[in-house]
């Protein structure tokens, strides 16, 4: 079935098929409060394609996602939903109507499959009857040709869906997304936050929407059944938008990557899944360091074009009064080429200048070592840079042993509450233990990058507050900041209460690298930062030289240090099973 479309707002449109259902928006754009997230954005997802939506947060990806949903209306531009059912919307904190209960949440997701079985058994009443009906042998035929045809589309679609094993298929979602042991009839007010998002996906994953967007949905998920999504997922049919940072999801589950990132704060689509996306990116970057490195050498070219125009134009000084003659002759002549030459060079260095290939930023890298005004940090392998010996801290804590050694790489993972972030806040120093003893190497300077850094004056620029936190003038904060390239420069002026999410973790990640640490203490650090950072930032980390910790639930990263894993739970640390 074939269609065309002329709508000034935003509508849904019922699809031929499945295979020609698609999502599409066209030039949307949104503010929240005074802050554009989304400019003229334009997007179309066909059947069969799963859009991995990346960015930092802050900069619209939850936005786009509810006005696709329906659950936001743009400011500008339109959405156009062609599907032949239910659009499913995963937000990041799903909301139920507060008397439900999980058998109400199943029902609702079984909706579709229930109308499909009572329309199979109203084709068998009707088939019963036309086979005991009174008529002619050829009216009676007809009808029950249509009937049975009927019929078998219907008990297709069924059996597509899963009808016949509807009961063991629901068992199988709600066990993986760890509610199996729930009560049909638990309230769903009682649940937490994590099990009500899980919850939500698993009423998505039964329904079988004919399109997807889907927000962060590996947020509340163990390994086991992130990976179990990312198979169902790989194997969805209908068009679908998944919002995440979960890089293992992109680089298994997704068709294309739409950036959120682009330089003008628009959307920016690179064909391919996550791994091509950044063989792109790499591309771009070296595309761009040949160009500068180019536009400098055509600018030295040029200068020494101009310096020689210069000094021939100078012409050793005036002719002796028997050369005259000659200079009159011929001297005007040359004087005026070598003229019209050094306006050609001075202009050509003119346009070089007028339009300049920007520097690329400086490649993140830690830079440990002793400053002029701090000793010599031990370096002997064997000497631990950190010990914690018998911390103990209320109930969260319990005889924690650690040391940290030059080279170590230890990453804790463990359950939401287990006390990770406390124990990285005692390592610090920023919190004192009820029990034990942290001892720090003689002129060691710790890294330490929390979940969350609160910056006080939030009225104040962010060059301001990055100067006075590093005790700079605000011109060498300006060059510090500017070798980083985490910042435009535009952004530099921004009050840091009007920064994203994703802004104010990069300041923090100035600050990090800008005090040059010889141990690393790291909370979450791929949190809230677009995915090329997050590489860079693990490129940084594995070639820094001192000790690191990191706490962090990123997959990528686990799977990356399988080996070097350490467990918080019960308040000690242990190996996993």
């Amino acid at each position: 079935m074939e269609y065309t479309v002329h709508l000034p707002d935003s509508a849904d449109v019922l699809a031929g098929s499945r295979g020609a259902a698609h999502l599409a928006a066209d030039g949307v754009s949104h503010t929240l409060g005074e802050r554009p997230v989304l400019r003229d954005i334009s997007l179309t997802v066909a059947a069969d394609e799963r859009i991995g939506l990346i960015g930092e947060n802050g900069l619209g990806k939850s936005t786009l996602l509810r006005i696709l949903a329906r659950d936001l209306a743009p400011e500008r531009g339109h959405v156009l939903r062609a599907v032949t059912g239910r659009v499913g919307f995963l937000p990041q904190e799903p909301g139920f109507p507060a008397a439900w209960t999980i058998t109400d949440v199943l029902d609702r997701a079984h909706a579709e499959l229930d109308a499909l079985g009572a329309r199979l058994e109203d084709l068998e009443e009707r088939m019963a009857h036309a086979e005991g009906t009174q008529g002619t042998a050829e009216s009676e035929g007809s009808e029950l040709q249509e009937l049975l045809a009927e019929y078998g589309r219907a008990q297709d679609a069924f059996t597509d869906r899963g009808g016949w094993e509807r009961e063991a298929r629901t068992g199988e979602v709600l066990a993986v997304f760890g509610l199996g042991s729930l009560a049909p009839t638990h309230p769903v007010a009682r649940l937490s936050s994590g099990q009500r998002a899980r919850l939500a996906l698993a009423e998505l994953v039964l329904a079988q929407p004919s399109a997807l967007l889907l927000d962060e949905p590996t947020n509340h998920l163990d390994d086991r059944a992130a990976d179990w999504l990312t198979d169902w997922l790989r194997g969805y049919r209908g068009p679908c938008v998944v919002a995440t940072h979960d890089r293992g999801l992109l680089a298994a589950a997704v068709t294309d990557i739409v950036d959120l990132d682009g330089p003008r704060a628009v959307a920016v689509r690179h064909g391919g899944g996550y791994l091509e996306y950044l063989s792109e990116q790499r591309a771009a970057r070296a595309r761009w360091e040949r160009q500068y490195a180019q536009w400098r050498e055509e600018i030295d070219r040029v200068r020494r074009r101009v310096d020689r125009a210069a000094a021939a134009d100078d012409g050793g000084g005036l002719p002796s009064d028997n050369e005259r003659m000659g200079y009159d002759r011929t001297g005007g002549k040359v004087q005026a080429a070598m003229a019209r030459r050094t306006r050609a060079a001075r202009l050509d260095l003119q346009r070089l200048l007028d339009d300049p290939v920007p520097r690329p930023p400086e490649p993140l890298r830690f830079s440990p070592g002793p400053s002029a005004e701090r000793p010599a940090a031990p370096t002997a392998t064997d000497q631990p840079l950190l010990h914690a010996a018998h911390i103990a801290l209320g109930d969260v804590l319990s005889d924690i042993e650690l040391a940290l050694k030059p080279g170590d790489f230890t990453v804790i993972v463990g359950p939401n509450g287990a006390g990770k972030s406390t124990l990285l806040r005692v390592l610090a120093g920023v919190l004192t233990a009820d029990r034990g003893t942290v001892t720090l190497g003689e002129g060691v300077r710790v890294g330490y990058l929390p979940q969350e850094t609160v910056y006080e004056d939030g009225h104040c620029s962010l060059l301001d507050i990055y100067a006075r936190r590093r005790a700079l003038d605000l011109e060498t904060a300006y060059a510090e900041l500017g070798r980083f390239g985490l910042f435009r420069r535009g952004d530099l002026q921004v009050p840091v209460d009007r920064l994203s999410t994703g802004q104010r973790r990069r300041l923090s990640i100035a600050e990090l690298f800008a005090g040059r640490p010889d141990l690393l203490l790291l909370d979450e650090p791929t949190n809230h930062l677009s995915l090329p950072l997050v590489e860079q930032l693990q490129e940084a980390i594995e070639e820094f030289s001192g000790p690191k910790l990191l706490v962090t639930h990123d997959r990528a990263l686990r799977a990356r240090y399988a080996e070097r894993v350490l467990e918080l739970t019960d308040g000690t640390l242990h190996r996993p099973a």
